[in-house]
């Protein structure tokens, strides 16, 4: 009995762990270059790209108004 409540209190702490980082990385920029939780946005020829993982392809970033995100601005 001993031992199921520690399994049920480490799986508890673990999916806790993982909300909370999940809420955190919510309130960032996901337009910021670097790796995200399934993606990462990447800065080449001077335009920006989303790589989605496990070979799924990249997007070029477009503003609201359909032109090319550059590198170094932000998406209007």
């Amino acid at each position: 009995m001993k031992l199921a409540r520690t399994i049920i209190l480490f799986i508890t702490l673990f999916a806790g762990l993982f909300l909370i980082l999940g809420t955190c990385d919510d309130h960032a920029d996901p337009y910021a270059e670097g790796m995200h939780w399934d993606y990462s946005i990447e800065c080449e020829n001077g335009f920006v790209y989303k790589s989605l993982g496990n070979h799924r392809g990249t997007i070029q970033v477009l503003n609201s108004d359909g032109t090319p995100l550059k590198c170094g601005n932000k998406i209007y």
